[in-house]
C-alpha cells in the first residue's frame, strides 16, 4: 500500500506536470490526515525527484487551544523530517466579520494569502495542497446545488495559477479512505479537526449527509461517477475557453471597450454568455462576479437592436447599448483622490481608492511579454543593479509626466502613451505610475524605462505584479 500510493501520486504528478524535478515545494499542512499523508508522500519522493520541501501551517484562530496544538504538531512533524517550517496566524473570524463573508470563505482567503506570501519570500516554485478526490466530489455537489453552469462542475483542478504562484493538488485522484489506510499502515499520527463534523458548515452537511445518502440509495459508485463527470467537463471547458477567446477577438473593439453586436448574434446563446463573462472580466474594473440574471440581461441587450438601453453593474460600471455595440462606461465612477504610496520590496502594497494591489518579490528571470495599459494583472521585471535599494513609489498620473521607454529614443509624454493606448480618461486616474529616484520606471501594461531592463534570464530581478 505504501509503495503503491507513493507511485500512484508520482504518476499523477507526472501526468499533469504538477511538480518538476529540482523544484522547491511549499507544502500546506493543517495537521489533518490528508495533509500529513501529502507531507510524507512528498518527503518520500523528494530524493528521486530532487525536491526541496518547506512545511507551511496557518493558525486560523478559530479553535483556541486546539488550533495552537495543531500548529505545534505540524512544527514537530517538520522538525522530525528535518524540513524548514513556516508558520503564520490569521484571525479568520475577524476577517469574516469585516468582509461580511462566511468563515469558510474567510479561511480560504487567509490561507491562500499566507501561501502566496510565504512562497514568494521562501522562493518556492509551487504550493502543494492536500485536496483529495472526496474534496472535489463535495465541491461538485455544492456547485450543483447552487445552480452553476458546466464550468462550475469541473470540481477542484489539479493545478491552479494564482498570480505569481502555482498551486498543485497531488492527491486529487486519491480517496480519503485510501489515505487513512496509508497513515495507519505507516503508524503515522494526525490531528482531528472537530470543525469537520460541525453541521453548520455546508461542506460538512454534504460530506456527512448528502454523499452517504446518494451512495446508499442511488449509486454506490457516485464518487467515481462525479470524478469522471468533472474530467469530461474539464476537457470540454478547455475547448470552450479557446473558442471564447476566438469569438472575443473577433467581436471586441479594444479602443472602445465594446462588443460588436452584429458579430455576437451569429453565435449560439452558450457562446454569447461565455464571451460576455470574459468581456466583463477583462474590462470591468471592480465589476465583481456577474450572476446568471445579469448575463441574461446583457444578452437581451446584445440581440435587441433598441438603442440607448443601459445596465448598471457593481463598482460604478455602466453597460450602454448603441446601434451595433455594447459599451462599457466608467465616467460616472467617482475618481480616486491623488495618492503617492511607497512600495514594499519585497511585499504587498494596496493602492488606496483603486482596488489594486502591488506584489513585489526578488527572483530570477525577466518578463517582456507585451501587455495593454489598463488590463490586469500586469507584470514587469526590473534591474536590481539599477534599483540599488532606492525607494520605489506608486502614484497617480500628473499632467506633464514623461518617461524614457525601453527600446525607444528619447522621452515620451505619459499623456501621449495613454492616447496611443486609447486608455479611457476615467481609467487614467486608476493606473499607477511607478517612480524611483524621481524617474518614472514603469507603467503597468506598458514598457519599463530605459536602463531598467534585466540583462540575463538567470539574473535576479525585481518582479512586480499589479492585480485587482
Amino acid at each position: 500500500m505504501t509503495i503503491a500510493l507513493s507511485q500512484q501520486v508520482r504518476g499523477f504528478i507526472n501526468s499533469y506536470s504538477l511538480i518538476q524535478p529540482g523544484q522547491h515545494v511549499l507544502i500546506a499542512v493543517s495537521g489533518g490526515a490528508d495533509s500529513v499523508a501529502l507531507l510524507n508522500i512528498l518527503h518520500e519522493l523528494s530524493r528521486p525527484l530532487n525536491l526541496s520541501l518547506t512545511v507551511a501551517h496557518l493558525n486560523h484562530k478559530i479553535r483556541g487551544k486546539d488550533a495552537d496544538k495543531d500548529a505545534f504538531f505540524v512544527k514537530q512533524l517538520a522538525r522530525r523530517l528535518r524540513l524548514d517550517f513556516a508558520g503564520g496566524t490569521a484571525n479568520v473570524p475577524r476577517i469574516a466579520g469585516k468582509l461580511g463573508i462566511s468563515l469558510e470563505m474567510a479561511g480560504r482567503r487567509a490561507r491562500y494569502d499566507f501561501f502566496k506570501k510565504t512562497a514568494l519570500t521562501r522562493k518556492c516554485d509551487v504550493v502543494a495542497t492536500a485536496h483529495t478526490a472526496d474534496d472535489s466530489v463535495e465541491s461538485i455537489l455544492i456547485m450543483l446545488a447552487r445552480g452553476c453552469g458546466s464550468q462550475g462542475l469541473i470540481g477542484i483542478t489539479p493545478l491552479l495559477r494564482m498570480g505569481m504562484i502555482t498551486v498543485v493538488r497531488p492527491l486529487l485522484k486519491t480517496d480519503r479512505h485510501i489515505i487513512e489506510k496509508y497513515l495507519q499502515r505507516r503508524n503515522l499520527k494526525w490531528r482531528e479537526d472537530i470543525s469537520n463534523i460541525d453541521q453548520t458548515f455546508l461542506r460538512n452537511r454534504v460530506r456527512h449527509e448528502l454523499l452517504p445518502l446518494l451512495e446508499e440509495k442511488y449509486n454506490k459508485g457516485i464518487k467515481n461517477a462525479l470524478v469522471r463527470l468533472a474530467d469530461v467537463l474539464r476537457s470540454e471547458n478547455e475547448l470552450l475557453v479557446a473558442l471564447t477567446a476566438a469569438i472575443y477577438a473577433e467581436s471586441h473593439d479594444e479602443s472602445k471597450h465594446a462588443l460588436d453586436c452584429s458579430v455576437m448574434v451569429k453565435y449560439p446563446l452558450a457562446a454569447r454568455r461565455r464571451v460576455l463573462r470574459h468581456w466583463l472580466k477583462e474590462n470591468a474594473v471592480n465589476a465583481g462576479t456577474p450572476d446568471f440574471q445579469t448575463i441574461n440581461k446583457l444578452d437581451n441587450m446584445l440581440i435587441n437592436s433598441t438603442r440607448g438601453r443601459s445596465l448598471e453593474l457593481a463598482g460604478g460600471i455602466t453597460v450602454r447599448q448603441t446601434d451595433r455595440q455594447l459599451k462599457l462606461e466608467t465616467r460616472n465612477r467617482k475618481e480616486p483622490s491623488q495618492y503617492l504610496v511607497r512600495i514594499q520590496v519585497p511585499g504587498n502594497t494596496v493602492l488606496p481608492g483603486t482596488g489594486l494591489i502591488v506584489r513585489v518579490n526578488i527572483a530570477t528571470g525577466f518578463r517582456r511579454k507585451r501587455e495593454i495599459p489598463g488590463k490586469f494583472p500586469a507584470r514587469a521585471s526590473l534591474s536590481l543593479k539599477k534599483w540599488r535599494r532606492q525607494k520605489i513609489v506608486a502614484r497617480t498620473w500628473r499632467p506633464g509626466d514623461r518617461m524614457h521607454p525601453y527600446g525607444l529614443k528619447g522621452s515620451k509624454k505619459i499623456q501621449d502613451i495613454f492616447s496611443d493606448a486609447k486608455l479611457p480618461a476615467g481609467m487614467r486616474r486608476y493606473l499607477p505610475i511607478f517612480e524611483c529616484a524621481g524617474e518614472i520606471i514603469w507603467i503597468p501594461g506598458y514598457r519599463i524605462a530605459e536602463k531598467w531592463q534585466v540583462a540575463k534570464t538567470m539574473d535576479n530581478s525585481l518582479q512586480l505584479t499589479v492585480e485587482r
